[in-house]
């Protein structure tokens, strides 16, 4: 019966957080190269996967750890060209796992440098091992390879290290020497001793290879962790920098949002003096129309009797009536112009509200930007680093805002400040004025006692 070719037993393998999310023989894994099948379930992602070669006996012979993307249509990158093979039979060495030292390309060892960016490392840490969960899933032989067990040819044989010689015996002195004098090993004695020191050096041998062995995984590991922590590095960068650039945008936006508000405060400050000048205009028109009322009046009750008074009468009268209309609608419009000035005025204040606040705001904002640290120094606190967003309430209340950081209220900071500067009794002794004994100075506001740390024995409450 004819055995498969050693060349079938490939696979790829798609992983994600140490799961094995799909898998496939290699010639699958060429269909989606050639985009013969599209995954849409992968649309616009790339994913992490690993070429395996294995032996017969399904254990990894070499493992090339890669990415690929899927576009938005679900097809493989039509640039992707890593050379899988290649890579396969020409990367260094890697860990054992159960087939002797693989041969292993990842991003922190490929033998071809400008694929290394399209290559990815493999987690190595206790609990999270990429290489045994590979190892798992070939051993659970999901795609059907035929397991042909190792025959007894292909099985290594130690093979017996051949006994030494005997030692000849030496020649017979010419002077007879003591027997007592002169150690004889025994023929069985010199073998056991050749086999001892030939199982010693055996194991020397084994000792030396297995810690080879480690040492060698132990540099990947640390070549691992150093990609990973430099990828790390790469993406905390990137985002520091979108976030940099985000911020920045906001300024842009704040800043011209402020040429805004002061652009239309301008404008508002404008119209509401042209609307007072307005208003003045109205009032002096008033003040004529009130005159020439009066002197209509007193021409009216002045006139002669007669028909002509009466026609003098109903003419002023007239007039009179226009006029009053004429001045209620002036007192109209001075009262809407009186509303609307009041309206500006408001407008005005708020904008003036906002220009200072997005002024204040905005100088904040730049000088954190500009890593500018705001520092303070008050006894019992020391210095204190402010945030940004204390400024404004250590501005309102600064005693306030050092007890709060002190952990007590503001009353008794403000009592042991004083207790601070003057270490004495201020009890008020009747009659005496304040006692005025020196007392021992806390040192702390948080170690204060009012009524105690403050008084005297004699006068201390309680």
């Amino acid at each position: 019966m004819a055995r498969p070719s050693k060349d079938d037993y490939e696979a790829v393998l798609f992983l994600e957080d140490q799961y094995v999310s799909r898998q496939m023989r290699y010639s699958e894994f060429e269909a989606i190269l050639d985009n013969v099948v599209p995954l849409s379930d992968l649309a616009d992602t790339e994913i992490s996967a690993v070429y395996v070669q294995m032996n017969q006996q399904l254990a990894p012979r070499a493992l090339v750890f890669f990415k690929l993307y899927f576009d938005e249509e679900g097809l493989a990158d039509p640039e992707w060209n890593v050379p899988l093979k290649r890579l396969a039979s020409i990367s260094g060495s890697g860990p054992d796992l159960g087939g002797g030292p693989i041969r292993l390309a990842c991003r922190s060892q490929c033998a071809i440098s400008w694929h290394q960016r399209d290559l990815w490392d493999p987690d190595m840490r206790p609990g999270g091992n990429d290489f045994q969960v590979i190892k798992k899933a070939l051993i659970e032989n999901r795609l059907g390879f035929e397991y042909v067990a190792m025959e007894d040819d292909d099985v290594p044989v130690l093979q017996a290290e051949p006994k030494p010689a005997k030692p000849s015996k030496p020649a017979k002195s010419a002077k007879p020497a003591d027997d007592e004098d002169i150690p004889v090993l025994m023929p069985e004695a010199v073998s056991k001793q050749a086999d001892a020191e030939a199982t010693l050096k055996d194991l020397e041998q084994k000792h030396r290879l297995k810690l080879a062995r480690v040492l060698k995984e132990q540099r990947l590991r640390i070549k691992t962790l150093a990609s990973q922590h430099q990828a790390e590095i790469e993406e905390l960068t990137r985002k520091s920098r979108i976030e940099s650039q985000a911020h920045k945008n906001k300024l842009q936006e704040l800043e011209q949002s402020l040429k805004q508000t002061r652009v239309l405060y301008e404008q508002t400050k404008t119209k509401l003096q042209k609307r007072s000048d307005q208003f003045l205009n109205l009032q002096d028109e008033m003040t004529k129309y009130r005159k020439k009322l009066a002197v209509l009046e007193k021409e009216l009750s002045a006139a002669l009797t007669g028909e002509e008074a009466e026609r003098l009468k109903q003419r002023m009268e007239g007039e009179l009536t226009i006029l009053k209309e004429q001045l209620d609608r002036r007192e109209a419009e001075i009262y809407y112009r009186n509303e609307r000035e009041e309206q500006l005025r408001m407008e005005i204040q708020k904008l003036k509200e906002d220009l200072d606040s997005s002024g204040d705001s905005l100088m904040l904002s730049r000088l954190s930007e500009l890593d500018v640290v705001f520092v303070v120094y008050h006894p019992g606190a020391g210095h204190l680093t402010l945030p940004v967003q204390d400024i404004q309430r250590y501005m309102d209340n600064p005693l306030g805002y050092v007890a709060e950081r002190c952990s007590v209220s503001e009353e008794v900071y403000k009592e042991w400040l004083d207790h601070y500067e003057k270490p004495s009794c201020d009890f008020k002794v009747p009659g005496r004025g304040v006692c005025g004994k020196s007392v021992n100075r806390i040192a702390a506001p948080s170690d204060f006692v009012p009524g105690e740390s403050n008084r005297c024995e004699e006068h201390q409450v309680g």
